[in-house]
């Protein structure tokens, strides 16, 4: 058996080929194909699927050896989607997730009696339903005909099979679907003016099979190959991690830090300013805590002044003595990239205060994401949390993990755990008490 997942982030698309025993026999990263234009879209759907396609191809050539792939799955970027007419035509290009030009809608979506809690995140400028109504304003042809959104990430199963869908971790993070209820919040679409939305899939459930001509017809795939709901990148990486110890906690680390948990009795009563709360993976009973914190900003003013940030994360030992950034404000115009990277980890610390907050167990703290990769960064992260952190030997686990969201669609338990290792990061003895001393006085934990 060979399945497939296909990762569509905002900077890299991914593309795995994992066999029975959840190892991957091939896996390839290329840039996100992306558009300049004076209105900053940010993704032609048809160009991403054709690099999707032209990547699943030439993973099966390599590794295939005339065996057609038994299932693909997608996971990816959270908000950004597109509208399309009946033959999933899309109408326009996908508004990239981070483009601020919904600002204003956001905001008066937050102070309308439409908002709530029941969403789990607030509505900000990223949130899919702010893009909503900043499209009804500003480009309403797109709604003058019969259209229905649907997600970037999902947009290659949906042609794949010609069934519209979105996938459930998705639609948690337009800021409309009720988080308690699995279903979506009619005032919130009627308030941002959603175009006709299709049906709401979990991870994991079979969409449909392959009507790719350009794909069957090479042999990669034939009409039995299954396409099977994905969903957003951070909750379905956190899944693999999970398959190996299912309390982990996640630290995914890069220029975007993302912390992930799940918890059983969250009741939604509340926003919370370093959490959004969402749909976990499969829709298990409870609520997935998400924080994301970027500080691509602060790693862009260290490359300004010449400090190249990967230079100190290749280092054995992360140079320097312990400092204590919070806020970020707080960091001197001159600081250096441990300053920045200690900041970073202070953040990161709080977010699993305010998760254990939400009722999210105080378990063992997994890393993952291309900084993570990094000895010097995991033992400055162990030392500021005051506890080890953990790291897997698979590094790609989001793309990995919807290949094996492919492979439970067709039938197949894999044991994923037997082709990965985990190794274990201590901290820095030395540095421990300075960061639990600061950090219990600055927040009076």
């Amino acid at each position: 058996m060979l399945v497939c997942g296909v990762d569509i982030g905002t900077t890299n698309l991914k593309v795995s080929i994992i066999d029975e025993t959840g190892v991957s026999r091939w896996t390839r990263a290329v840039p996100t194909p992306r558009v300049s234009s004076a209105s900053l879209a940010g993704v032609d759907p048809i160009d991403l699927l054709a690099t999707v396609e032209k990547l699943v191809i030439e993973g099966w050539l390599a590794v295939g050896n005339g065996l057609a792939l038994s299932a693909i799955a997608t996971t990816g970027v959270g908000e950004d989607g597109v509208c399309v007419d009946e033959t999933f035509t899309p109408l326009d290009h996908a508004i990239p997730w981070h483009d601020k030009r919904a600002a204003l809608e956001a905001e008066e979506i937050r102070r309308s009696a439409a908002a709530t809690t029941r969403a789990g995140i607030e509505m900000e400028e990223t949130r899919t339903g702010a893009k909503w109504l900043w499209l009804r304003r500003h480009q309403p042809a797109l709604f003058s005909q019969r259209t229905q959104w649907i997600a970037l990430t999902d947009f290659p199963s949906v042609v794949w099979t010609g069934r519209a869908f979105i996938s459930e971790t998705l639609a948690s993070r337009t800021g409309c679907y009720d988080v308690g209820k699995r279903e979506w919040n009619d005032e919130l679409l009627e308030y941002c003016g959603a175009p006709e939305l299709p049906e709401v899939l979990r991870a994991g459930t079979i969409v449909g099979s392959m009507k790719s001509r350009s794909l069957i017809d090479v042999g990669a795939v034939n009409q039995n190959t299954l396409i099977v709901a994905g969903g957003h990148d951070h909750p379905i990486a956190a899944a693999v991690i999970q398959r190996v110890n299912p309390m982990a906690r996640i630290d995914s680390i890069g220029t975007a830090n993302v912390i992930y948990g799940e918890s059983a009795t969250f009741g939604l009563d509340r926003f919370d300013k370093y959490l959004a709360f969402m749909v976990p993976v499969q829709a298990k009973i409870g609520t997935a805590c998400l924080g994301v914190f970027e500080f691509s900003s602060a790693a862009q003013s260290l490359k300004a002044r010449g400090f190249d940030i990967r230079s100190t994360l290749d280092l054995p030992k992360m140079p320097g003595n312990p400092g204590f950034f919070e806020p970020s404000a707080a960091m001197p115009d001159d600081a250096g990239p441990r300053a920045v990277l200690e900041m970073a980890g202070i953040t990161a610390r709080r977010m699993f205060d305010h998760m254990r907050f939400a009722g999210v167990t105080d378990a063992d703290i997994y890393a993952t994401g291309g900084w993570s990769r990094s000895r010097s960064l995991l033992e400055l992260r162990a030392s500021i949390f005051g506890r080890p952190v953990h790291v897997l030997s698979e590094q790609e686990p989001a793309v990995v993990g919807a290949a094996l969201l492919a492979a439970e669609g067709v039938g197949e338990t894999v044991d994923f755990t037997r082709g990965v290792t985990t190794q274990t990061i201590e901290p820095d003895p030395n540095w421990v008490p300075f960061y639990e001393d600061k950090y219990q006085a600055f927040f009076n934990a």
